[in-house]
């Protein structure tokens, strides 16, 4: 996946990750929603796995990780996440 792609699918690269968080080592991407925020997480030293969360940036809860293959398959995944109308 791209920057591009990700940025396409409605996710932004963070520009600040604070310490202390396991987003040190890789891009994260967010993108804001209705019921809160979700993270893409990319690690730089991976074979392609990937983490997607929401929660608290320090405690995070993990929605998935695992491959990710194409931004098609991350659409998929993400599909409907956070578009609650309560």
């Amino acid at each position: 996946m791209t920057h591009d792609q990700l940025q396409e699918a409605g996710f932004l690269l963070a520009d600040y990750v604070p310490e202390g968080t396991s987003y040190q080592r890789g891009d994260l991407y967010v993108r804001m929603t209705p019921d809160g925020t979700l993270r893409v997480f990319l690690p730089h030293d991976t074979d392609g796995t990937v983490e997607l969360s929401s929660g608290d940036v320090f405690s995070p809860h993990i929605l998935y990780r695992g491959p990710i293959h194409d931004i098609d398959e991350l659409k998929k995944i993400t599909n409907g996440w956070g578009t609650s109308s309560s």
